[in-house]
């Protein structure tokens, strides 16, 4: 048996990698003009090919630019452009669609952004075979064309607004109608009631849209998101504020009627016993336990020494007041006492429980 040494064969070897790398320079692979040179400065000494002149008789469609080069130079516009903020992690958002009713108002909840329903909202139109007078992604409006009823001279026309929902991450959906007898010119842009002329029909087109929504299970992973539609208000209509001095209030941005509603649903919802309600003096009288569903006490919690096992309830009041065109909600114990923990988990139970 032969044994060689490891260090006898380095010379040889490290001569062969010589004649290698000489003979790739000598071929022309490699070196400063080889097909292997380094080229990782050589876009700075690009220069613009004029265009390809393609002659007439024969088709250009094919010939476009990937990379095309704006005209401005960089001193004439910014260089960078701010990206859109993240989207905020919202752990209420719910996959699945719901109507909601209030009064003679509804509307559709639904667990995706104004992106990811853009585009769904479309297509049920078009599987509908009813065609669209006007896409406005970036106000989040739709209207469609005059459809005709069969044997009359009465013409229908629907328009869907999406707006953002109480959460991040949730969208809602309503519905208006509006009906003529074939008076309307055509192109003309129409004066939208605040009510639908015919609440029944808008109740069936926003029932109709509900189901084809809820079929639709890729929506919820944006299979394909509307990026215009995507430029609609982020935030919800509801956000908790820090009022200072360990006090947190709820701002919503609705109407009063809907907020008091909203209100005692989300309340009703969380099984805080309500003391008494009085909407005249907009006030909702509460006993909260102050536990939380989580084993371990929140930061308040640790903060003030309270324990899970305490469940003394507190007696808050609960009122909305108008402010800045909104509605906040704030909570007081009723005893006038300091109860920091209580009245952050209060409001933000609250928060929890709107839909």
């Amino acid at each position: 048996m032969v044994v060689m040494n490891r260090f006898a064969l380095r010379a040889p070897v490290m001569m062969m990698a010589a004649g290698a790398l000489s003979a790739c320079s000598w071929l022309g692979i490699g070196g400063e003009d080889g097909w292997l040179r380094d080229r990782e400065d050589e876009y700075l000494k690009a220069v613009i090919a004029p265009p390809m002149n393609i002659p007439p008789e024969l088709d250009s469609f094919t010939i476009d630019e990937l990379y095309p080069i704006p005209d401005l130079t960089p001193g004439e516009r910014a260089l960078y452009i701010t990206p859109p903020a993240p989207k905020p992690i919202d752990t209420r958002i719910r996959e699945g669609v719901v109507v909601q009713r209030f009064g003679d108002r509804s509307w559709i909840v639904i667990g995706a952004t104004a992106g990811q329903v853009w585009p769904s909202l479309r297509d049920y139109w078009f599987t509908e075979n009813v065609q669209l007078a006007m896409e406005d992604p970036v106000r989040g409006v739709m209207e469609t064309a005059w459809l005709p009823q069969a044997d009359t001279d009465l013409r229908h026309k629907y328009r869907v607004r999406i707006e953002p929902g109480l959460h991040a991450g949730n969208s809602e959906i309503y519905v208006q109608h509006m009906d003529d007898n074939g008076e309307t010119p055509p192109g003309m842009v129409m004066q939208w009631p605040e009510v639908s002329e015919n609440l029944e029909r808008e109740t069936m087109i926003l029932a109709s849209i509900s189901l084809y929504l809820a079929d639709r299970t890729d929506i919820y992973r944006a299979s394909s998101v509307s990026m215009l539609a995507g430029s609609i208000q982020l935030q919800g209509k509801a956000s908790l504020v820090d009022a200072g001095a360990s006090n947190t209030e709820l701002e919503l941005r609705l109407d009063f009627d809907r907020a008091w509603s909203q209100l005692t649903q989300a309340i009703n919802n969380a099984n805080i016993e309500i003391l008494e309600s009085d909407r005249d003096e907009r006030r909702i009288n509460v006993s909260f336990t102050g536990s939380e569903s989580a084993e371990t006490p929140g930061f308040f919690g640790r903060l003030f020494g309270r324990g899970r096992n305490e469940e003394s309830s507190v007696d808050f009041v609960v009122r909305l007041v108008g402010e800045n065109g909104a509605i906040r909600v704030r909570a007081d114990t009723v005893s006038g006492q300091s109860a920091p923990y209580e009245q952050d988990l209060l409001i933000r139970t609250i928060n929890d429980n709107l839909i």
